[in-house]
C-alpha cells in the first residue's frame, strides 16, 4: 500500500465503503418492498377472509330478523325484498371468498354455508308459497321450527369457524411479517456497523500514513519560509507525499547552492572585484538572479568607467560654474535694485487703493441716509393720501346729506302750495293760512337754494381733493423710483468698496510677492558667491574621486591592481557629506 497513489488508497478505501453502504442500502429496499407484498397479502387474504365471514354473519342475523318480522306482522311481501337482498349479499361474499388467495384454507366452509344457504332459501320459498295459497292461519303448526334452527345454527357455526380460520392465517402473516422486519434489521444493523467500523479504519489509516510525511514536510517548508534550508525529511515512497518530499530535498539543496554561490559573488562585487562569474547552475526562477548579478557586474564596471569620465569633466565644468556664479552674483544685485524701487511703485498705489475704498465707504453710508430720508417722505405721502381719501368720503357722505335736505325742501314746497290751494278754497277763512303756507314755500325754496349752492361747493371740493390725489400718487411713484434708484446706487457704491478692499488686498499680496521676490534674489546673490566657492571645492573632489575609481578591478579593463581601503577614505568620505 505504502508505494499506490494517495488518490487509489483514497478511492479504494471510499469504493469498500460505499460497497457496505449500498449492499445496507439495497437489503433496506428489498425488504421495503417484501414488506409492502406482505401487507398486500394479509389485506387480500387473511383480511378479506375476516371481513366477508363478518359479513355472512350479518347477513344470517338479518334474515333470521326479516323472516320473524313477517311472521310477527303477517306480511311477507313488505321483508321479501330484504330478506332477498339478504341472500343476494351472502352469494356475493362467497364468491368473493372463492376468489381469495387462501380460499383453499377455508373451502369446506364455504361450501358448508352455500349449501346452508341454499336449503334455507329452499325453505323460505316453500313458506312464502303457502302464505299465498292458505295465508297465516294454521301455518306455523305446520313449519318445522327446528329446521329452521339447525340450519341457522349450522350457518352461525361455518362463519364462525370462517373467522376463527381467516383470524389464524391473519396471525400466521403478522408472524412472517415480524420475522421479515426482524431479519432485516439485522441485516442492516450489521451492514451500518461494518460500514462504520470500515470507515473508522480507514481514518485511522488515512491519518497514520499520511500525518507523518505531512508534518514533515510542513516542517521543511517553515524552515524554509524562516530562511533555513537544512531540513530533514526522511519519508520516502513512491506515492504523492514521496515525490513531494524528493522534490522538497532537491529544491533545499538547489537553493542552498544558488545562494552559496550568490553569497561568494556578492562578496568579491563588496572587495571591489567586478570581474566575477557565477559558478553553479541557476535554473528557473533563479536563472533571473544570475542574470541580475551579472548585470550588476557589467552595469558597475560602465558606471565607474563613465564615473571615471565624468569626475574630468566636473573638474574642467567646476570652473566655469565659479564664472557664471560670479555673473550670476552681479545681475541679482541689479535686480534687487530694480524690485525696491517696483516695491515703492506698489505701495503708492496700494494707498491710493485703500483711500478709494475709504471715500466709497463715505459715499455708500451718504447714500444709504439719503434712501432712509426718501422713506421717510414716502411714508408721510403715504399718510397725506389716506387723510385725502376720509376727506374725500367725509364730502360724499356731506354731498348726501345735502341731497337728502334738498329733497326736504322740495317736498315742503310742495305742501306749501297745496295748503294756498286749499286756503284759496276757503276763501276769507283760509288768508291767514295762505300767508303761513307762503311763507313756508319762501323758507323752501331757501333752503333749496342753499342745499344747491353747498352741493356746489362740496362738489368742487372733492374735485380739488381728487387733483390732490393724483398729484400725490405721482409724487408717490417719483419718491418710489427715487428709492430704487437709490438702492442700486447703494449696491453699486457697496460693490465699489467690496472690488477696492480686494484690491488693496491683492496689492498688499503684490507687495509681499515683491518682497519675497526681492528677499529671494538677495538670497540669490549669496548663493551664487557660494557657488563660486563650492565649484572650486568641486575641482577638487573631482580629483579625489578619479584617484579613487583607480583602486576599482573592472571587466574588460584593469586600472589598478589595489583593492580599496574605505577606512583610508573615511575622512573623505565625511568631507563630502559636510560639502553636501
Amino acid at each position: 500500500m505504502k508505494n499506490i497513489k494517495i488518490g487509489r488508497k483514497i478511492a479504494i478505501c471510499f469504493i469498500v465503503l460505499l460497497m457496505f453502504t449500498a449492499l445496507a442500502n439495497g437489503n433496506a429496499v428489498y425488504n421495503l418492498k417484501k414488506s409492502g407484498a406482505l401487507s398486500h397479502e394479509l389485506f387480500e387474504g387473511p383480511y378479506q377472509l375476516t371481513d366477508q365471514a363478518m359479513s355472512i354473519r350479518n347477513n344470517i342475523v338479518g334474515i333470521s330478523r326479516y323472516i320473524n318480522g313477517s311472521f310477527a306482522d303477517n306480511d311477507h311481501e313488505s321483508h321479501r325484498s330484504k330478506i332477498l337482498g339478504e341472500f343476494d349479499n351472502i352469494a356475493k361474499s362467497l364468491e368473493t371468498l372463492r376468489s381469495n388467495p387462501e380460499s383453499d384454507k377455508v373451502a369446506d366452509n364455504i361450501n358448508n354455508i352455500e349449501n346452508l344457504t341454499s336449503q334455507l332459501k329452499q325453505e323460505y320459498e316453500k313458506i312464502y308459497q303457502q302464505t299465498k295459497q292458505e295465508g297465516f292461519s294454521g301455518l306455523l303448526t305446520d313449519i318445522d321450527i327446528s329446521t329452521y334452527a339447525n340450519i341457522f345454527g349450522e350457518i352461525s357455526k361455518n362463519s364462525d369457524d370462517l373467522y376463527d380460520k381467516a383470524q389464524t392465517i391473519g396471525s400466521e402473516f403478522d408472524k412472517e411479517v415480524a420475522s421479515s422486519v426482524a431479519k432485516s434489521r439485522f441485516i442492516s444493523t450489521t451492514l451500518n456497523a461494518l460500514s462504520i467500523i470500515f470507515g473508522l479504519f480507514v481514518c485511522i489509516y488515512l491519518t497514520k500514513h499520511l500525518k507523518t510525511p505531512i508534518e514533515q514536510i510542513e516542517d521543511a517548508a517553515n524552515k524554509m519560509a524562516e530562511g533555513n534550508f537544512d531540513i530533514d525529511i526522511d519519508y520516502e515512497a513512491k506515492d504523492e507525499l514521496g515525490n513531494l518530499s524528493n522534490s522538497m530535498r532537491q529544491m533545499s539543496e538547489k537553493i542552498k547552492d544558488i545562494v552559496n554561490d550568490t553569497v561568494d559573488v556578492l562578496g568579491e562585487v563588496s572587495s571591489g572585484n567586478f570581474d566575477v562569474e557565477t559558478k553553479v547552475e541557476y535554473i528557473g526562477v533563479f536563472k533571473e538572479i544570475e542574470k541580475s548579478v551579472d548585470k550588476i557586474t557589467n552595469d558597475l564596471s560602465e558606471t565607474m568607467s563613465q564615473i571615471n569620465v565624468a569626475s574630468e569633466e566636473v573638474g574642467a565644468a567646476s570652473d566655469q560654474v565659479a564664472s557664471g556664479s560670479q555673473m550670476l552674483s552681479q545681475g541679482a544685485t541689479e535686480q534687487a535694485s530694480s524690485i525696491q524701487e517696483l516695491s515703492a511703485t506698489i505701495m503708492d498705489i496700494s494707498q491710493k487703493i485703500k483711500n478709494t475704498a475709504k471715500n466709497a465707504g463715505e459715499a455708500n453710508r451718504l447714500t444709504l441716509s439719503a434712501g432712509h430720508e426718501v422713506e421717510e417722505g414716502n411714508a408721510q405721502m403715504k399718510q397725506m393720501i389716506n387723510a385725502m381719501e376720509e376727506i374725500s368720503f367725509t364730502s360724499n357722505e356731506i354731498g348726501r346729506i345735502i341731497k337728502t335736505i334738498d329733497d326736504i325742501a322740495f317736498q315742503t314746497n310742495i305742501l306749501a302750495l297745496n295748503a294756498a290751494v286749499e286756503a284759496a278754497r276757503a276763501g276769507s277763512a283760509g288768508k291767514g293760512f295762505a300767508v303761513v303756507a307762503d311763507e313756508v314755500r319762501n323758507l323752501a325754496a331757501k333752503s333749496a337754494e342753499a342745499a344747491q349752492n353747498t352741493s356746489t361747493l362740496i362738489e368742487n371740493s372733492i374735485k380739488a381733493v381728487e387733483n390732490g390725489t393724483n398729484i400725490v400718487d405721482n409724487t408717490a411713484n417719483s419718491l418710489n423710483r427715487i428709492i430704487d434708484t437709490t438702492n442700486k446706487t447703494i449696491e453699486i457704491v457697496d460693490e465699489i468698496a467690496k472690488e477696492s478692499e480686494e484690491q488693496a488686498s491683492a496689492i498688499a499680496q503684490v507687495t509681499l510677492g515683491v518682497e519675497q521676490i526681492s528677499a529671494v534674489v538677495q538670497t540669490n546673490s549669496a548663493t551664487s558667491e557660494e557657488s563660486a566657492a563650492a565649484s572650486e571645492e568641486l575641482s577638487g573632489q573631482a580629483q579625489m574621486l578619479k584617484s579613487l575609481i583607480e583602486n576599482f578591478r573592472l571587466k574588460n579593463q584593469r586600472i589598478s591592481n589595489k583593492s580599496i581601503n574605505f577606512s583610508n577614505n573615511e575622512n573623505n568620505y565625511f568631507a563630502m557629506n559636510e560639502f553636501e
